[in-house]
């Protein structure tokens, strides 16, 4: 009977050629990573049906994905467990690197705010105007400097009436790839992401009704507003704001770093440390959470540093205690201090403490040393017109 299903299996297995390449492509993303080695599980299950039904009961207790196509990478694994060869240092190699991905040209564009050449502009003016703050000293790029890797590069950043917020500020540099916004995920765009700190007591404390007449009072604002905006009848409004900014915020994308022109094709653009460094960051579990164009996952994972409850305070689910969503790795050389209260300075040490905490792994100096290496490949441009400050519109 087992000869049988084996043997059925191995046939699907042929006639899925259109699928081929699921357990390589997402399945080793964990298995052999985080999860167990494919050969520990051709040695402990004898079937493909009986390892079928353990994934299928593993998903339904959250403990796997539950949106994976788990028989085509099942039926991958048994047809070529058998002739599964060690891989050679070089072939280690290239296995890392096809978890990753380069950064694209272009994020994702929401349909109700397209990209217009006149609204990217107005966004940019508007964040580093410090008028839109209750104060008029502070701006978006107070807080999200562009020359500095688009961070305040403090523990925590120093808003309203030199308040400390909470949280350090995420880099605002390919943030357009994030799924959710802040540390928590409370804002699911960038767009939303826009309003909370121009409304937030500790950060501009000003209001959408000071911000929509601040601008107002600006001819050439109101001017820009309409050619933004075409075809509304009042179109300088809070919610426009920040689409503006959103669709400034969606231009700062860090290209043509080492690690981009490297998977592009280029050998030389790394440093061997670093390639060891990537398959030190695949092999220990790191690409478990942080993979994708800007290396995370968008996920949210329990990480008890402080007392800062994440995003519970956001969905009041005891579940959701001490969770944060996953931070992106692009430009993480330029970001320090670290974690989402700043208390840790060394990209090193953040390195060690993600290991133990997170994976339950021990990293020697060496192994710290050349993944460190490695993410500081992921250094991209920042483009050049980000960092040229616009002339801002005078008030009359």
């Amino acid at each position: 009977m087992r000869k049988t299903l084996l043997t059925l299996t191995l046939s699907i297995a042929f006639a899925l050629t259109s699928k081929a390449g699921v357990w390589e492509k997402t399945c080793s993303n964990c298995h052999g990573v985080v999860a167990p080695k494919k050969e520990e599980l051709l040695r402990k299950y004898s079937t493909p049906d009986e390892m079928l039904e353990k994934a299928m009961e593993l998903s339904k207790k959250g403990v796997m994905p539950s949106d994976l196509d788990f028989e085509s990478g099942i039926n991958e694994l048994f047809l070529k467990g058998a002739s599964a060869k060690v891989e050679s240092p070089q072939n280690e190699i290239e296995w890392a690197k096809s978890k990753f991905q380069p950064l694209p040209s272009l994020p994702p564009i929401p349909a109700d705010n397209p990209q217009t050449k006149v609204k990217v502009a107005l966004g940019k003016m508007l964040y580093f105007d410090p008028r839109l703050s209750k104060s008029k000293l502070i701006s978006c790029n107070t807080c999200h400097n562009l020359s500095i890797g688009g961070d305040d590069n403090q523990r925590t950043s120093i808003g309203h009436k030199w308040q400390h917020g909470p949280r350090n500020a995420p880099t605002v540099l390919n943030a357009a790839f994030l799924k959710v916004q802040f540390w928590d995920g409370r804002a699911p765009t960038l767009e939303e992401q826009a309003k909370g700190p121009l409304t937030a007591p500790v950060e501009m404390a000003a209001s959408p009704e000071i911000d929509i007449r601040r601008v107002k009072s600006i001819p050439e604002y109101v001017k820009l507003f309409r050619a933004a905006f075409p075809g509304e009848s009042d179109p300088v409004t809070f919610d426009n704001i920040a689409k503006a900014i959103a669709a400034y915020e969606r231009t700062l994308l860090t290209p043509n770093s080492p690690f981009d022109r490297y998977l592009n094709g280029d050998e030389s653009a790394l440093t061997e440390d670093q390639k060891e460094g990537m398959v030190l960051f695949v092999k220990t579990g790191c690409i478990a959470c942080h993979n994708g164009p800007v290396l995370s996952d968008g996920n949210y994972y329990k990480f008890q540093w402080n007392n800062d409850q994440g995003r519970y305070k956001v969905t009041q689910n005891p579940e959701d205690m001490f969770k944060f969503r996953t931070p992106q790795l692009r430009n993480v050389a330029l970001t320090a201090p670290y974690f989402h209260d700043g208390t840790v300075d060394k990209l090193e040490d953040a390195i060690k403490i993600m290991a133990e905490k997170m994976l339950n792994k021990k990293l020697n100096d060496a192994q710290v040393w050349k993944i460190k290496a490695f993410l500081e490949s992921l250094t991209g441009d920042v483009p050049v017109e980000a960092r040229v400050l616009p002339v801002l519109p005078e008030e009359q």
